[in-house]
């Protein structure tokens, strides 16, 4: 299954290539000149003198092609047109050369009055090679224009460039992804370490290296919390009783039997009454106001 997967993938992408060839092949020949073609016919034929020239008049017609075809004769003829000029070439059987020119658009007018001269330029040609004019040379018709531009061939072009992208991917597949990427893919591979175990080759263990104890330092215990201390109540000391003293009367002075109040004066304790609390009175004391019953 993944042979007939990876053929599909090699297929589809060869496609793929090819048509993208294609399509840029499409485009170039979008953005060149174009160019017609434009043809005309030249019969030779025996002029009668000497007798003999109508035995080698199918020589004779391979010779005007070669003479049309020749540099000297378009240097000396055809001038800035020779760039134009494709060939000359024999109609199969026949005493006919045709002369073909790929011209663009604005010296087709120009071409066509070349052509129509080419069978006197010929003519004076071979005079002076024969020493005499044993052929004649005449246009068979006027000068030939194609319909449509021949150049450049939109759909040879295109189907080259399908060709041309099809065969660089598989140069790239057969010699590059094949080849190269598959031996440095093998030698990541070879160069990966692999893991043996020392039973095939009977390498001693090594014995295990006892771990050294760890010693810990004592964490100091954490002093005890005190306990709280109770909550001590305030005594509540009740007031005193203040007398009221009644205002003085507006109307006369106060009455002269009026008891005069004195103040009191705190009589201070006895040697008999005071005493001088014992520690077990006092440790009593204190127990009873830690407890809160005082």
């Amino acid at each position: 299954m993944s042979s007939i997967s990876e053929f599909k993938n090699f297929i589809s992408r060869l496609l793929l290539v090819g048509a993208a060839g294609a399509l840029v092949a499409f485009g170039i020949s979008l953005t060149m000149a174009k160019k017609w073609q434009v043809s005309g016919k030249v019969v030779i034929f025996p002029s009668g003198k000497p007798v003999s020239a109508s035995q080698n008049l199918s020589e004779e017609v391979g010779n005007t092609a070669w003479i049309v075809n020749s540099d000297t004769f378009q240097k000396g003829n055809f001038g800035d047109l020779s760039a134009d000029f494709v060939g000359a070439e024999v109609l199969k059987n026949s005493s006919v050369v045709l002369v073909k020119f790929r011209s663009p658009e604005e010296n087709i007018e120009a071409v066509e009055d070349l052509i129509v001269k080419i069978p006197s330029q010929v003519d004076e040609y071979a005079r002076d090679l024969y020493d005499g004019s044993p052929f004649k040379y005449k246009m068979v018709s006027d000068p030939e224009i194609s319909a449509s531009p021949t150049r450049p061939n939109v759909v040879a072009n295109s189907t080259w460039g399908a060709m041309i992208g099809a065969a660089l991917y598989l140069f790239y597949w057969l010699f590059i992804e094949s080849f190269v990427i598959g031996r440095v893919a093998k030698k990541e591979k070879d160069i990966l370490p692999t893991f043996v175990s020392p039973e095939i080759f009977h390498l001693p263990e090594e014995e295990p290296v006892p771990a050294e104890p760890i010693s810990y330092e004592p964490i100091p215990e954490a002093e005890p919390m005190p306990e709280p201390l109770p909550e001590i109540i305030p005594e509540i000391i009740p007031k005193k009783e203040t007398r009221k003293i009644r205002p003085i009367s507006k109307t006369g002075s106060a009455p002269d039997n009026l008891p005069i109040a004195e103040p009191e004066i705190p009589s201070a304790p006895t040697t008999s009454e005071y005493h001088e609390p014992s520690d077990e009175e006092v440790k009593e004391r204190l127990n009873k106001l830690m407890r809160g019953e005082l």
